[in-house]
């Protein structure tokens, strides 16, 4: 079970670990600071005192995740150009949700001494049961995020600290009839490994066994081909190093488990013991970090990629890289992006129309984030509101094109090494690791690699809160022990914290697959549950608890319930089946999905559609169909 590092690693490790102490010390210094009002305002709130540059910093660091650091590039990574059409959204979503919401949910917050999403709800209406299904709700997708936001952050340390493959014996290889060539191994001892797999370069290729070589000093073997009158080479590392666990038949690999429990352990702490103010000056920490981290990081891509001569012209940069993918897959540059199934059209990968339909979807998204509100209800004073606006504003354009700049220079440098379906042993949420480590010394990519590790954390460590807010807050404190001294708090809101974090690690033990598809639904499920109640409550007097409570559980089942039909229609595709005749009858049952999570697209819309649908029809029909309170309109609408 001993750590094998290389020299190489142990520079990286170092350079990393200096960002590390520096969350630790903010974690303690805010258990310090944690000493003016009452301890639940304090620990989940901040006492509502951030200035505009906290303000900002917190706001894009919690929004930006493991989605924008590790998903987000794989998708940049695997389909070019078109992806920029994401990033037109992505830059706009904090400001659209602070536009809509900042000031009056700030205003609602004070008025009724709200510390939580739930809160705010429930004390608008005067309504517990309303608060309770708000927690319920967050509590659900929250925990389907944060088991991802745990896998990248044990995804960005195990490339930092990059083990070397298993001890093996290469015992030959066969091509099966999916045209994967599967690598046998054992270990000296002659216990069987798990097989490497790597689809041939084409499906006319013919592997060449006998000119196959081992290559043990690096644990990798280098596999020969002939397609096309050509003999080309292909390097597939050795099994990996793993952990067996009691409960998974295979158990993780070892330089993730590593670092699943160094991301773990750093995490929950700094956050069980400070709260919200570690949260949000970590956040402060994180948002440089990252925001230098991604601009370094793009000059660096852009000064690795080779120069290339094109029309006569000697290409360099951003220009010679674009001309690299248009060698590639013509595809990688032009709209509407590479062939294949890609939802809801089969026929491109973004499509003109759905790319406008992603840039409304995902400004109404980041609006509807609970997590977001949260912020919102923090901050100092209108002014401070107001320069946060223009600071986020900046922050998000040079994140955002620094990202994209980075993984299309990726593309050019590692033409396939991290594609699934082009024959690689690379996994596409591992390229911004990947180019960290290519593109510094070990020591500057082991600062590199705390951009996306500090994404990761500043959102979990959100989401963390917010989770033991929901419990802590919104169902013991308010309804289970209305009476619970200070000091009962601050002992269940720290034990409560940590637990949720430990349970959340297990769960990532054995994550999903991709990072994007899992984010995606529980961004959509949370818009779909919260953004049209929220708005509601905020501003229509003629809200009413009913309608808020049938908006909101409309908005949420319909999310989940197009996933759930997805995952169904893709078992049955894979096991050759149709499926019960009662369920063809959906729009979009039987279309070909790339991931077995990703959702039925009923009528070729995305399931954040019906869902924004359903919530806003629900609470605007129920609520004209009940009467509301005229107490709470009188105080919330002098």
């Amino acid at each position: 079970m001993g750590i094998e590092l290389s020299a190489e690693s142990a520079q990286v490790m170092v350079a990393f670990a200096l960002y590390l102490v520096g969350v630790a010390a903010l974690g303690v210094f805010a258990h310090r600071y944690m000493t003016r009002g009452s301890f639940v305002k304090e620990y989940f709130l901040g006492n509502r005192g951030l200035g505009p540059w906290v303000l900002a910093l917190t706001v894009a660091a919690t929004a930006i995740s493991g989605g924008s650091f590790m998903g987000f590039p794989s998708f940049v990574y695997s389909k070019g150009w078109v992806m920029a059409l994401w990033i037109c959204s992505y830059m706009v979503v904090p400001l659209t949700g602070m536009v809509w919401l900042g000031k009056r949910i700030n205003q609602v917050a004070r008025i009724s001494g709200s510390v939580t999403v739930p809160d705010v709800f429930r004390d608008r209406f005067q309504s517990p049961a309303l608060g309770i299904l708000a927690s319920v709700l967050i509590l659900i997708f929250l925990c389907f995020n944060l088991v991802v936001q745990f896998k990248a952050g044990g995804v960005v340390m195990q490339e930092a600290i990059r083990l070397p493959p298993a001890d093996a014996i290469y015992r030959g290889a066969e091509v099966d009839p999916e045209h994967i060539l599967v690598l046998a191994f054992e270990t000296p001892e002659g216990k069987t490994l798990k097989p490497q797999k790597t689809p041939l370069p084409t499906r006319k290729a013919e592997f060449l066994p006998e000119r196959t070589k081992v290559d043990g000093t690096n644990r990798e073997v280098r596999v020969s081909f002939r397609h096309d009158g050509k003999i080309t080479e292909k390097k597939v590392r050795f099994p990996p190093q793993r952990v067996a666990i009691p409960w998974l038949d295979e158990g993780p690999e070892k330089g993730y488990l590593i670092g699943l429990l160094i991301f773990a352990l750093t995490v929950v702490a700094y956050t069980t013991y400070g709260g919200f103010w570690a949260v949000t000056w970590t956040d402060v920490l994180e948002g440089l970090v990252m925001l230098v981290g991604v601009v370094v990081m793009a000059i660096l891509a852009l000064r690795a990629v080779e120069p290339i001569t094109s029309g006569g012209k000697e290409l360099t940069g951003l220009a010679a890289a674009t001309e690299r993918l248009r060698q590639q897959d013509p595809q990688l540059v032009y709209g509407p992006g590479p062939e294949g199934v890609s939802p809801p059209i089969g026929h491109g990968y973004l499509p003109l129309g759905m790319a406008f339909s992603f840039f409304l979807m995902w400004s109404f998204g980041g609006a509807g984030q609970p997590s977001g509100m949260v912020r919102l209800m923090s901050f100092k004073d209108t002014p401070s509101f107001r320069r946060a606006l223009v600071l986020i504003g900046v922050y998000y354009f040079l994140a955002y094109v620094s990202l994209l700049i980075i993984f299309i220079c990726a593309r050019a440098i590692f033409p396939t090494e991290y594609l699934r379906e082009i024959g690689s042993e690379g996994n596409p949420d591992s390229i911004m690791p990947a180019m960290a480590r290519h593109l510094a010394h070990p020591l500057v990519a082991g600062l590199l690699l705390a951009a996306p590790y500090a994404a990761i954390m500043s959102t979990v460590a959100a989401f963390l809160l917010m989770i033991s807010s929901s419990l802590v807050r919104d169902l013991y404190q308010r309804t289970i022990n209305p009476n619970a001294s200070p000091k009962t708090l601050k002992r269940v809101s720290y034990l409560t914290t940590a637990l949720v974090g430990v349970v959340v690690m297990l769960g990532a033990i054995n994550p999903p697959g991709f990072l994007q598809y899992v984010i995606v639904f529980t961004g959509s499920g949370q818009t779909c549950a919260f953004l049209f109640p929220m708005v509601c409550t905020l501003y229509w007097r003629r809200a009413t608890r009913q309608g808020i409570w049938a908006g909101m559980l409309g908005g949420g089942l319909t999310v989940m319930l197009l996933y759930v039909l997805g995952w169904i229609d893709t078992a049955y595709q894979k096991a050759g089946a149709t499926g019960p005749a009662w369920l063809s009858w959906f729009p979009g049952w039987g279309e070909k999905r790339e991931e077995a999570f990703a959702p039925l697209y009923a009528g070729g819309c995305d399931p954040l559609i019906w869902g924004l649908l359903a919530s806003l029809i629900l609470t605007v029909v129920v609520s004209l169909r009940t009467k509301p309170d005229p107490e709470s309109v009188r105080k919330y609408f002098p």
